[in-house]
């Protein structure tokens, strides 16, 4: 069902959501915008609900109240494979990589996924899409996009931390995804892996909405457009980068955790 309120500038929004867990409320009543095209980041302290927040959006987690709407669409109870045949896709803290099979491998899987690909999935839809031609070209294309051109035949186990993160971008993209959703990316991250994914990621077309929670306040303010920040739960501000940072209540809320930059 398409909210006929919708903001049409926005790709995503977030409607009075919450999430409790028992007597404890991880999220209360957030509500955010995200438009289309837009390069938006969450940020805040330790406990203050991003990767909650990012499990609701991306349909890991329920909602215990309020709705989320995707271009207008009610998705608020819809499982996950069904948001990536809307066209989000998610990359987690934790990696979701077929570790075994090659990086070539992983990201023909993923071109599985996309909408109407019909060819099933599997061992079998793996070998029928390895088959074609179009096919490769595109998971090759893919992994240029992202850097990784010449490790296409490594097992993805073999790859490091940093290029990884790159392969799981790929196999995201791969699924042709208009809302892109980043938890954590850079965690873990060597400071030339970190500026290698913030270009990479700068570099993304305009009509795939990117959407990240990090720690990395450097990173976020070096690639965001908006900035969302979140504090015990509770949505405290969105704005411009520099608006973010100066905003005397942001500070309070980082104070003894992490200096937001200047």
């Amino acid at each position: 069902m398409t909210d006929q309120t919708h903001d049409h500038s926005a790709l995503l929004q977030l409607r009075n959501v919450s999430r409790h867990f028992g007597s404890f409320r991880a999220l209360d009543e957030v509500s955010l915008t995200v438009r289309a095209g837009a390069r938006h980041a969450i940020i805040g302290p330790n406990g203050a609900g991003k990767s909650t927040l990012f499990g609701l959006i991306s349909g890991t987690l329920p909602v215990t109240a309020g709705s989320i709407l995707l271009d207008g669409q009610d998705v608020t109870r819809l499982p996950v494979h069904r948001r990536v045949g809307l066209g989000v896709a998610a990359t987690f803290q934790h990696s979701s990589l077929f570790l075994r099979e090659s990086v070539l491998e992983n990201v023909l899987l993923a071109l599985l996924r996309r909408p109407g690909g019909g060819l099933g999935g599997g061992l079998g839809g793996l070998r029928r899409v390895a088959a074609r031609p179009q096919a490769i070209a595109q998971a090759h294309a893919l992994l240029d996009q992202v850097g990784l051109p010449t490790r296409h035949e490594l097992a993805a186990a073999e790859l490091s931390h940093g290029e990884r993160r790159q392969l799981e971008v790929a196999v995201a993209l791969a699924t042709d995804p208009r809302l892109l959703l980043l938890d954590e990316p850079a965690a873990g991250m060597s400071p030339a892996e970190t500026a290698r994914l913030t270009a990479l990621l700068a570099a993304l077309p305009g009509e795939v909405t990117v959407l990240l929670v990090e720690h990395d306040l450097d990173m976020v303010f070096e690639l965001a457009d908006t900035v969302t920040v979140m504090h015990l739960g509770r949505h405290l501000m969105t704005g411009a980068p520099d608006e973010v940072r100066a905003c005397a209540a942001v500070q309070s809320a980082y104070l003894g955790t992490t200096e937001v930059p200047s």
